[in-house]
């Protein structure tokens, strides 16, 4: 098992496939932070706020996370080698190998994400004559996307092996979360928030999305959908590979 791991955290980081991982772990906070008008409050807040609101957005690292953990299994569909590791591995091995590789390489690119973007926010907050301190909300947000990166990796691991087809994949990962429950958000918020994307970002309570579960409740959801996923991707693959 710990080979299996192994292989898959290496295969994980090697290639140019990595490059693109990375930058789009690092352009979804952009994207949802330009997203709003938050840029152009900024000098109308004070800096707890503004910090507050600056952070939010490392609430939604989890889509890459979640597309990291998807492109783990949606690549050897791609390149028609799934069933050879299977076979080699066992179908157990490996689905519990990449679903553990899954999540440190999800962890990994959330923490380097969350230090990258501490210095972001002090220069966009600098640039508008605010200093940033860690207040009890960016400290929660920092935090929070630990676990939605761990939960999200899951999810993202599980819904490849249900679907089995990189580009359905990564359309459901990416564009589901920031396009479609967002904006569902806006029009049916009693449904949306508990949504697997939203109830993963409401582990960070992000101030820029006041209607988002609390905390509590969102680990119940997450932990749901989660469990749902993962069951899901085993028995469909299970029955793929039999």
């Amino acid at each position: 098992m710990i080979g299996v791991i192994r292989a898959e955290v290496l295969r994980a980081h090697s290639g140019a496939n990595t490059l693109a991982v990375l930058l789009l772990a690092a352009f979804i906070p952009v994207i949802v932070l330009t997203s709003d008008d938050t840029l152009g409050r900024m000098t109308s807040l004070d800096a707890d706020t503004a910090a507050a609101l600056t952070f939010a957005p490392l609430a939604w690292s989890f889509v890459a996370a979640a597309f990291a953990g998807s492109f783990g299994v949606t690549r050897e569909f791609y390149y028609v080698s799934m069933g050879r590791t299977v076979v080699h591995s066992g179908f157990r091995r490996v689905f519990v190998g990449k679903q553990i590789a899954a999540v440190l390489v999800g962890l990994a690119l959330t923490v380097g994400v969350a230090a990258a973007w501490c210095v972001v926010a002090a220069i966009v907050l600098g640039v508008n004559g605010l200093t940033l301190a860690p207040t009890a909300d960016v400290v929660r947000a920092v935090l929070g996307a630990l676990p939605g990166a761990v939960l999200g990796a899951v999810m993202g691991a599980s819904i490849g092996w249900i679907v089995g087809n990189y580009y359905a994949t990564a359309a459901i990962v990416l564009a589901g979360p920031i396009a479609l429950e967002l904006a569902l958000l806006g029009t049916a918020p009693d449904v949306a928030r508990f949504l697997p994307g939203l109830s993963l970002a409401a582990l960070a309570s992000p101030q820029n999305h006041p209607g988002l579960l609390d905390p509590g409740p969102a680990v119940a959801v997450a932990g749901a959908w989660t469990i749902l996923l993962v069951a899901g991707g085993w028995v469909v693959g299970r029955r793929r590979f039999a």
